[in-house]
């Protein structure tokens, strides 16, 4: 439907009420002034958190949260939801995080793990930020006992190490265990027992961290990601991953209560000194707070996507739709009321970074790997999954089902049909987005170049349309034949007449930039045109969706 759209979109005459005008030209040649001005709208408002996964509360009674997609700690207000950053990019890069008890050697201390980049992290009470232990990959779970002591865990590093490490740096890191299973969010109940998640399995696990013993005192909970100890009657409350199952477990009988069943993807559970259950749901960056004597929930921190990026038109149960990759899977934006639809958490299966549709197929890349897969939206099944890329970034699919990727780190335009991989051109400076333009070629940014190119599907012929840019992303054909392009670290999109050589900015300041993300600079962000002829923008920092209207 998107492709026979921008087909008949490309071939109408230019119209000046079409025309989007602009303050000022950044090419010599300057266009005529034009009648009307774009209007930029925020379609998804606007959210505090990308991800949110271990929190914990801080001595000064606010709730604590991390992210390795942000690289951020969260400061959180319980009472208002109000959301700052105490520790930046990249050094604030964290997946669990934990407090040092009071009158304690570690008072005051604050330690995370930051995962991607395999250290255990602190912030002192004076402020000082220090690598506490490095060269840990993977490390995910921290937490403190009651007199101090500090335990971390690799989980998904080959070995899989419980380790304890002393803040005073003393004494060297210890091993406490080892090959003995993945460890997930963990804590300690007063007598020093620590109990934590057999991550990937139902069980849950008490292990004395002075002789390494591992015991398994609970089963039956589904894949429980996090364990925290309600310390007012020493029960045990974990979080089913995959399901979003709240459960209350009796350490004495193993006896398991199912609490609350949410939609949302959560990946920590902690308990509040109000008797409250905090859960920060990864997949949609909020906090939900769950009363246990009332069974209700509200929501403290709302959000939508982890990182909204790539993006293209589809439809959605017959109306157009704006689809939008995200770590934790694609969803469907409601062009009119900005209505976000993420369909049902199937795991991993649906990390993206850029993302194209047909009425028949999904396929998406993630930046992150090397790889592209394609999703029957019939059965729901992956069909296909092709791994013959170095760093696969935008892609689109053709009505007839072949899918166009370009590999910026071969510098490839690639063609997948039939579960064939064929070449396309392998001249390219750092390709990053492709967009259909027509029926016979596509539109390719090249990150390492500057430019916008038009390249024939069937001769592998290509064309200049434009140079100098910075940074060059997403692309998009407009209904008047001028060529959208978002210049990804400017935040703002370029307008492009090849025809007449002249360009004009019709946004700017937007949120675009990808620089304080974990991702490669060359991730592409989401355009796309409407079939009324509206620009819709995705922007990673503030994660909205932006809709231009001309």
């Amino acid at each position: 439907m998107r492709q026979r759209a921008l087909a008949w979109a490309a071939g109408l005459p230019c119209a000046a009420a079409l025309l989007v005008a602009a303050s000022f030209a950044v090419t010599p040649l300057v266009a005529a002034s034009l009648a009307a001005a774009p209007r930029v709208s925020t379609l998804v408002p606007t959210a505090p958190l990308h991800a949110i996964e271990g929190m914990a509360f801080g001595p000064d009674g606010a709730l604590y949260g991390t992210s390795v997609y942000s690289r951020r700690i969260y400061r959180i207000d319980t009472r208002t939801g109000a959301v700052t950053y105490p520790v930046s990019a990249p050094f604030g890069e964290a997946d669990d995080i934990a407090f040092g008890p009071a009158g304690t050697p570690a008072a005051g201390i604050m330690a995370w793990t930051a995962q991607r980049s395999g250290e255990l992290r602190i912030r002192r009470p004076d402020g000082r930020l220090e690598v506490l232990l490095g060269n840990v990959p993977r490390v995910n779970p921290v937490a403190f006992t009651d007199d101090g002591r500090l335990f971390t865990a690799q989980s998904r590093a080959g070995d899989d190490v419980l380790w304890e490490v002393d803040v005073t740096g003393q004494r060297p890191p210890r091993r406490v265990s080892q090959g003995r299973g993945l460890l997930n969010g963990f804590d300690f109940a007063a007598d020093g027992v620590l109990y934590a998640p057999a991550f990937g399995s139902d069980k849950l696990l008490a292990i004395d961290v002075d002789s390494g013993e591992h015991r398994v005192i609970a089963e039956g909970l589904g894949s429980p990601a996090a364990v925290k100890v309600d310390r007012r009657d020493g029960s045990l409350v974990s979080i089913d991953y995959m399901k979003g199952e709240l459960w209350r477990t009796d350490i004495r009988t193993g006896r398991n209560i199912l609490l609350a069943t949410f939609p949302d993807v959560i990946d920590n559970v902690t308990l509040g000194p109000d008797g409250l259950i905090y859960l920060p749901s990864v997949a949609d960056s909020r906090v939900l707070v769950f009363d246990p004597l009332k069974g209700t929930t509200r929501r403290l921190v709302d959000g939508r996507f982890t990182v909204a990026l790539g993006a293209t038109m589809a439809t959605y149960e017959g109306r157009e739709m704006l689809l939008v990759a995200d770590p934790f899977g694609y969803r469907f934006v409601d062009p009119q009321d900005g209505t976000v639809i993420r369909p049902p958490w199937v795991g991993g299966r649906g990390m993206s970074s850029a993302v194209a549709a047909n009425e028949r197929y999904i396929a998406f890349t993630y930046s992150g790997t090397a790889r592209v897969r394609v999703i029957d939206r019939r059965s729901d099944a992956i069909v296909a999954e092709i791994t013959n890329f170095t760093a696969p970034r935008g892609l689109v699919l053709t009505r007839d089902d072949e899918i166009i990727v370009a590999d910026a780190g071969t510098g490839r335009l690639l063609r997948i049909k039939d579960g064939q991989l064929t070449e396309i051109v392998n001249d390219l400076a750092q390709p990053v987005a492709v967009a259909l333009d027509g029926d016979a070629a596509v539109l390719v940014t090249e990150h390492g170049s500057g430019r916008v190119l038009q390249i024939e599907l069937a001769t592998g012929t290509k064309r200049v349309l434009a140079d100098g840019l910075v940074t060059p992303s997403a692309v998009a054909r407009l209904r008047d034949g001028r060529i959208a392009v978002v210049e990804q670290t400017q935040g703002r999109i370029v307008a492009i007449d090849s025809a007449r050589g002249t360009r004009r900015i019709i946004a700017d300041n937007l949120p675009t930039s990808l620089a304080g993300f974990h991702f490669s600079a060359d991730t592409t962000t989401g355009l796309a045109v409407t079939i009324d002829g509206a620009l819709l923008v995705t922007c990673a920092v503030d994660n909205t969706v932006r809709r231009i209207d001309f």
